[in-house]
């Protein structure tokens, strides 16, 4: 699928017509969620750390520190 293809697939979803710079909005935030929500193998990784007692914080964030499940 080329990119005239996803706005007209787009536009005949939603049974509306948008200006350029909605669609590629449209497009990004799109790409973002699912970006947001696959897991994807390349940006996991396992670490072990350890809990202090008395540090608000609770733990220290590793470098390469993604989020936490």
């Amino acid at each position: 699928m080329n990119y005239a293809q996803l706005v007209t697939e787009i536009q005949d979803y939603t049974e509306n017509t948008f200006q350029t710079v909605d669609i590629n909005t449209f497009i990004q935030q799109a790409e973002q969620r699912i970006y947001n929500t696959v897991q994807l193998p390349a940006l996991r990784r396992n670490v072990t750390g350890n809990c202090t007692a008395g540090n608000k914080y609770l733990i220290h964030l590793q470098t390469g520190y993604l989020h936490l499940v």
